[in-house]
């Protein structure tokens, strides 16, 4: 019996080491096949400071199609807390990367050297078709779009107003954002919302997007970056997306309708571009580390910022007219409204610009740069000297009547802004320090326009017609663009502005040198040309063909190759860089609704000098 118990004990005892061994091992395996999955799982890895990730590998060890790397870096901005970091932490900070053979692979294979970029601005007020995306933007290859403004019309009615004066969107309580009938829905969210969703749904369009945008059948586009796309489409605003026609920063419902045109581009939940109190205003690097042929897109935003008109543009053209006339009421509000009663025009260009500044003596005063000389880069920027004011160590008159300006929205800036200070100084160093040989500058309104007087108002049949120099363009804010101007002829490499707004299409040349234009653009001294290239309206509803007459007459000699070279139909701008020859050259373009090219310039890349 003692025998039987031994062997009992005995097997006891094996059987017992086994279930220690094999407990062992099982241990074992979890531990290695945790260690293998976290490997995996470490191959998706940040990229950069801006939170854009980087996927090498998916678990099961094979390589993610190009469609699923875009849509990981959809999802990891839509996914990351930005909103506390400075733009210029965002935009200068990246992490430095990993090498891997497998990310140069992917990197590479989803890079494609931009050559070719398209842009315009104006859709359509009406949903209608827009041919234009396939019969000539598509077959035109471009390998990048921007949007120069008005992708929507989101004050736009969805009737026609003069034949349904009684319909609700005609019919509303006239005030200083709606004062006429095409403009009771300014200001209105939900109605900007259907008609952004009624332009992205645009078969046209939605085609145009499928082209630049390979993985948008794959995923849906409307959940994409759509910067991010192989062929990138970006953009910025103008009156009608801001939804109020020649809209200021006075919008009540601007945070709003900032965050539905940065949805229609597909901009992440928390990229700066959405913060409070800020504009849209962006830079994008196309053919980013390539040397030498890299081309910076600088996005402007000139509505988020922008001061009601100066009071000089329009106070004749108000007191010619009938303000109690429903077309006319906002000229109530501009020379009656606003807080004090004063009338809602920007009075500084007409204080500080027209007025101290001309006065001889004051050019002794130790502000006079930052106060009278837009082409100073100190200029505009007197909140630095604040103290100064404060203690009266100035003009005490000066300091009086700057100080009279100060409140929550004028930043102490002493001119009538577009961009305000805070992008002024964004813009400025952007193009200080970029390495960028080609400058892309995107203007919702007008840089350079027509200096010269035309007929604004015929209103009072008996009477001879009031006169204008000014639509909603930067030739209404004197002092801010001959400050850009200078800007941009002094800033390193080559400098375009791209813009739309006026529904027709041209190009225009700012040569240094005595011309014609030389007094209304201070102009003379300018170190080198500045071309603008306008391409607005990309259908009929909004380039109709049209007389050359008015304010599309180039009486100053802005246009190249006469008074009277200009598109009035469907088109759209493009920007074509030969980088095969040293230096690049590029071919500023405007096309038509069947891509023929209707206009042309060179433009020397190492020079910005526009060549024949």
């Amino acid at each position: 019996m003692s025998r039987g118990l031994r062997k009992a004990r005995v097997s006891s005892s094996c059987w017992g080491r086994f279930l220690r061994i094999l407990l062992v091992a099982v241990c074992a395996l979890s531990i290695a096949g945790g260690m293998i999955l976290a490997r995996e799982f470490s191959s998706l890895r940040w990229e950069d400071g801006a939170g854009i990730l980087h996927a090498r590998t998916g678990v099961s060890g094979r390589k993610l199609s190009g469609g699923e790397v875009l849509k990981a870096k959809s999802d990891a901005r839509s996914a990351l807390p930005f909103l506390d970091a400075t733009e210029k932490e965002l935009q200068e900070s990246a992490v430095e990367p990993l090498q891997s053979d497998a990310d140069s692979v992917l990197e590479r294979a989803k890079r494609r050297l931009v050559s070719r970029i398209g842009f315009g601005s104006c859709t359509s007020r009406v949903a209608i078709d827009q041919h234009i995306w396939v019969n000539s933007i598509i077959p035109s290859d471009v390998d990048a779009w921007i949007w120069a403004g008005d992708i929507a019309y989101t004050d736009w009615p969805d009737v026609n107003c003069a034949a349904n004066p009684s319909h609700i969107h005609c019919n509303c309580t006239r005030n200083w954002l709606r004062s006429n009938p095409d403009s009771c829905l300014a200001g209105d969210v939900a109605h900007a919302r259907l008609k952004f969703e009624e332009q992205l749904s645009n078969l046209d369009y939605s085609k145009f997007v499928d082209f630049m945008c390979s993985t948008s059948k794959n995923n849906s586009w409307r959940s994409l970056d759509l910067s991010l796309c192989d062929r990138p489409i970006l953009g910025t605003w103008d009156d009608h997306d801001y939804n109020w026609q020649d809209g200021d920063k006075r919008m009540p419902t601007k945070e709003e309708q900032k965050q539905l045109y940065l949805d229609a581009l597909g901009v992440p939940r928390n990229s700066p571009r959405r913060s409070n109190g800020r504009g849209i205003y962006w830079r994008h690097t196309l053919n980013e580390g390539v040397a030498g042929k890299e081309i910076d897109v600088l996005l402007l935003d000139e509505r988020f910022h922008r001061d009601t008109k100066p009071c000089h543009t329009r106070r004749d053209f108000c007191n010619f007219t009938n303000p109690k006339k429903t077309k006319y009421m906002w000229c109530k509000d501009f020379l009656e409204g606003g807080a004090a009663g004063t009338g809602s025009c920007c009075k500084k260009d007409d204080q500080f610009w027209q007025g101290w500044c001309r006065i001889l003596e004051n050019r002794a005063n130790p502000l006079w740069n930052q106060v009278c000389n837009p082409k100073s880069p100190l200029y505009g920027f007197v909140d630095a000297n604040i103290e100064m004011i404060h203690n009266n160590s100035i003009n005490e008159v000066f300091a009086w009547s700057i100080l009279n300006q100060v409140d929550a929205t004028s930043d102490l800036s002493v001119l009538c802004e577009i961009l305000g200070p805070q992008q002024r100084r964004w813009l400025r160093h952007e193009l200080e320090n970029s390495q960028a040989v080609l400058k892309l500058v995107v203007s919702g309104s007008p840089l350079i326009s027509n200096p010269t007087e035309f007929v604004c108002s015929q209103a009072r049949k008996k009477h001879p017609a009031a006169y204008c120099k000014c639509y909603d363009d930067f030739d209404c804010f004197q002092p801010a663009q001959r400050n850009l101007l200078h800007m941009f002829t002094t800033a390193p490499g080559c400098v375009v502005v791209l813009t739309g707004d006026f529904h027709f299409s041209d190009i225009k040349i700012l040569q240094p040198g005595n011309r014609r234009y030389s007094n209304d653009y201070g102009s003379t001294d300018l170190p080198r040309p500045l071309v603008q290239v306008m391409a607005s309206g990309l259908t009929n509803n909004t380039a109709a063909p049209a007389a050359c007459e008015g304010f599309r007459i180039d009486k100053v000699g802005l246009r190249p190759n006469g008074a009277c070279d200009f598109v009035s139909g469907p088109a759209f701008g493009l920007i074509e860089v030969d980088w095969d020859i040293l230096p690049p050259r590029a071919r500023l373009q405007i096309r038509g609704d069947d891509g023929q090219v209707l206009l042309e310039q060179k433009l020397s890349l190492d020079s910005c000098v526009p060549v024949s």
